[in-house]
């Protein structure tokens, strides 16, 4: 018997428990204690200090609303638009002599920065967004008493632009701006109103439009720009003849470093800040040319610190230049080296500041389209990656600057390349070769790779000449011949004395080494290679080329000539004296017969 009643119990029940839903909705509704559960904010009064308007203003939806307060704008009756907007923020007596004024003041900022999606404001009295593609971020089906329109910004500060559905008593409720939108009108309309310029302007001027900027704005812009880039010319030709007349010895080379970039930094600057004082341009193209303006403003601030970073560098290094030019200067290679290397990396700092300033400046990935790489891992992965050849390049250069194994004007030996490292840049060195060509060599490349360094120590040299003489060579005429070749040379440092050794001793001839020392690797090329040459001679000319290398060969017994016989077994003949000797050779025979 329970159990036939329990449908009709269970469905008693359930009636009794929505009927007292109901009340307690009704309940809740009249006593407005759970407002937060209701389409609508319950407000006590809405502009009373304003006289009802006939006809009266259509607000019963979003889109209503936006359309009635942008028609009646550009009409100029800004009493009407202003019904559409919650004035009780304002006290009662102000609003019918504020009401108009902050009409005008949201219009135009209304109309000049904010890009109004007609398709996605609901057309519902309950703000119910019926599709998701209308507004992605709203709950489908579900009555609202809020829409935001879009934000701006004061002073980095975001200030939405929303709509409010209010229900006064038992009227209906309708949509208007809310109260802090409207409290936040005047703010905003200093931030993005109209410039002193353009409050002058006729309304002609303010109507006429080409393309998406209005006629005056166009020229404005055109007259701005002319006149701040006259500006920086004129700055740069001044200061360019100021140098170029001033007594000072540095001010020459400054008038070739400083006046262009100076020039553009004041040109752009000025562009830059004329166009937020005087023109206060505002709208989606100006967007896009303030940034651009910033840009380069920052650009050849950043260009103007390099160029006054590489003058300093090359009027520091020019006192040590002669020096390092005549390699004897160990101390002007070792200061010029930090110059160069101490250049590179604080114009790789001006970079990377500028470029630092210039990206703090906007949201560079939502501005890209690339948010999606905005997490702080996948942008140090990629910047590391990015990065790593001019880091590893730069961390190279320092490691120049540190440990000194090259300085600037050292006599180097690389991969068969014989010059003097010339320079030394961010990425590469470049080594003059003798031949006058630069071979250029990736830093890194370099130090990995082994290399003669020639003058590291002392830019003093010694170079071997090597002679192959016969074997009657008197060793001791070819040391004093040399000694008075040296001694008689004006490439000869005297800080080692002449030195000739024999060296090797072959079949045939003997091997002759001389050293000559010079003050540096360039003198001391030269000088052996004089030295090689004059010793040639002398022994050329000595006894008729008597100690010239020689070639000797032993005939056999039948008289052929052999030159692959063992000697052991070569005929021999007793000598005067009773020993045995070898057969003399062709040369000796004919000496002989000659004598």
């Amino acid at each position: 018997m329970l159990i036939n009643r329990s449908p009709v119990v269970f469905l008693a029940c359930l009636l009794l428990s929505g009927g007292a839903c109901t009340v307690l909705a009704q309940s809740a509704d009249s006593t407005g204690s759970d407002s937060y559960h209701q389409a609508y904010y319950k407000v006590d009064h809405l502009n009373r200090g304003l006289p009802p308007l006939e006809p009266p203003v259509n607000l019963r939806s979003p889109q209503a609303a936006v359309e009635t307060f942008v028609l009646a704008s550009r009409e100029q009756d800004f009493r009407r638009a202003g019904r559409a907007l919650n004035l009780n923020l304002v006290p009662g007596q102000r609003q019918p002599a504020r009401v108009a004024e902050l009409a005008e003041k949201l219009y135009y900022v209304f109309d000049q920065e904010l890009q109004v999606d007609w398709d996605g404001l609901p057309d519902r009295p309950d703000g119910q967004v019926d599709r998701a593609a209308m507004a992605p971020d709203a709950l489908v089906g579900v009555p609202r008493r809020g829409f935001r329109i879009g934000t701006l910004q004061i002073n980095d500060r975001p200030i939405p632009i929303r709509l409010q559905r209010v229900k006064v008593g038992n009227a209906d409720p309708v949509w208007v701006f809310s109260a802090n939108t409207v409290e936040n009108i005047d703010g905003l309309f200093i931030q993005y109103g109209p410039s002193l310029l353009e409050q002058h302007l006729p309304d002609w001027a303010m109507r006429s439009s080409l393309g998406k900027l209005r006629v005056w704005e166009v020229l404005g812009l055109l007259l701005l720009g002319t006149c701040s880039m006259a500006a920086g010319w004129l700055v740069q030709k001044f200061l360019r003849r100021l140098l170029r007349r001033a007594p000072w010895r540095w001010s020459t080379g400054l008038s070739e470093y400083i006046p262009t970039p100076l020039g553009l930094t004041v040109g752009f600057a000025l562009f830059y800040n004329l166009n937020l004082i005087v023109l206060n341009l505002q709208g989606p193209v100006i967007g896009y040319i303030n940034p651009a303006l910033l840009l380069l403003t920052i650009g050849a601030m950043t260009w103007l610190g390099m160029r006054a970073v590489t003058y300093l560098s090359q009027y520091l290094s020019q006192p040590y230049l002669d020096e390092t030019d005549n390699y004897e200067d160990k101390n002007a290679r070792r200061v010029l080296t930090y110059i160069t290397v101490a250049q590179r990396v604080l114009v790789f700092l001006a970079l990377l500041v500028g470029l630092g300033i210039a990206l703090s400046q906007f949201d560079l990935f939502q501005t890209l389209g690339v948010s999606l790489l905005a997490s702080a891992g996948v942008v140090s992965v990629l910047f590391a990656v990015a990065a790593r050849p001019v880091l590893s390049n730069l961390v190279c250069g320092l490691q120049i600057a540190l440990t000194q194994p090259v300085q600037i004007g050292d006599s180097v030996l690389f991969e068969g390349n014989w010059g003097f490292l010339e320079e030394i840049h961010h990425t590469y060195v470049v080594i003059h070769t003798w031949d006058m060509r630069r071979v250029m060599v990736p830093l890194t490349y370099f130090l990995q790779k082994p290399f003669e360094n020639w003058s590291i120590k002392d830019s003093h040299m010694i170079k071997p000449i090597y002679l192959q003489v016969d074997y009657r060579m008197d060793v001791k005429r070819l040391r004093d011949k040399f000694e008075e070749l040296l001694h008689n040379s004006e490439l000869w440092d005297e800080a080692t004395p002449p030195v000739v050794q024999v060296t090797g001793a072959g079949d045939e001839t003997m091997e002759v080494r001389a050293l000559c020392s010079a003050r540096n690797p360039a003198d001391a090329w030269n000088l052996h290679c004089d030295l090689r040459e004059a010793l040639m001679a002398y022994v050329q000319d000595l006894d008729d080329g008597r100690y010239l290398p020689r070639r000797r060969m032993e005939l056999d017994r039948v008289g052929s000539a052999s030159n692959d016989a063992d000697p052991r077994q070569a005929p021999r003949r007793r000598g005067a004296d009773g020993t045995r000797r070898p057969m003399p050779s062709v040369s000796d025979e004919g000496e002989a017969a000659e004598r």
